[in-house]
């Protein structure tokens, strides 16, 4: 297949994964990602104003945009959905978000990722916050629970303020944490659910050449956009 974008390491797939899988699967070390939840959450910028978080009322979020449903997150995530052989993923580097709502589909680990997305709003969390205060990875490449802490709902950030590219969208930052946790050798990543792009970016960053496969054209598009530009160091927070 040819690829929609392939620069310094960095490759995209507009595609469906488990169309792509067998073609990339000699040429990745491990894969990072955040797949689909299989929860059919609502994810446009009108939730943040949903009654039962009446705090967002006096937020201003119109500069927030619109964004569709997740193409495939209606039903229940499974692995054998998306790869002939989810051994080959298990069985190497994996670290996968979202993790918590299919945990039944993979083995037992000790070792999860925590991201804290209240860092210094940790007392308006305490009153009512309205999105989720954290997220879990599961991972295979650690023994214990690490905890990333960088502040992230709806407008307020800590990190790319204003850069709205995806309603699951990751903090670079973040993926730039990951990364930090797989073993020596790990210099090619594969993310089949690349969204808009954070794991390639975080990739590109770190110096590490990176597959990504997405099914959504627009979201190829904008992270071909986000990887065109000028790579400046990160400092994590």
């Amino acid at each position: 297949m040819t690829p929609y974008y392939e620069h310094a390491g960095i490759t995209i797939y507009h595609a469906n994964c488990i169309d792509v899988l067998a073609d990339v699967q000699p040429y990745y070390d491990a894969v990072v990602t955040d797949s689909p939840y299989g929860n059919d959450a609502a994810t446009n910028s009108r939730r943040f104003t949903r009654r039962a978080s009446p705090y967002w009322q006096n937020v201003d979020n119109s500069k927030v945009s619109d964004k569709e449903r997740i193409a495939n997150n209606a039903g229940p995530f499974r692995l054998s959905d998306w790869i002939e052989d989810p051994a080959k993923w298990l069985d190497g580097p994996l670290i996968m978000w979202g993790a918590n709502h299919f945990a039944h589909e993979l083995p037992i680990s000790g070792g999860w990722l925590v991201w804290d997305k209240r860092r210094g709003a940790e007392d308006m969390a305490e009153k009512g916050w309205p999105l989720g205060e954290g997220e879990l990875a599961w991972t295979n490449c650690i023994g214990a629970i690490r905890i990333f802490r960088n502040l992230w709902s709806g407008l307020l950030r800590s990190s790319e303020k204003g850069d709205f590219f995806h309603p699951t969208q990751k903090p670079v930052a973040l993926m730039l944490w990951c990364l930090t946790f797989l073993p020596e050798g790990s210099d090619v990543i594969l993310d089949p659910f690349m969204g808009s792009g954070s794991t390639l970016v975080a990739a590109k960053q770190a110096g590490k050449k990176c597959i990504g496969i997405e099914l959504n054209e627009r979201y190829c598009e904008i992270a071909a956009k986000r990887l065109s530009q000028e790579v400046l160091p990160l400092e994590m927070v």
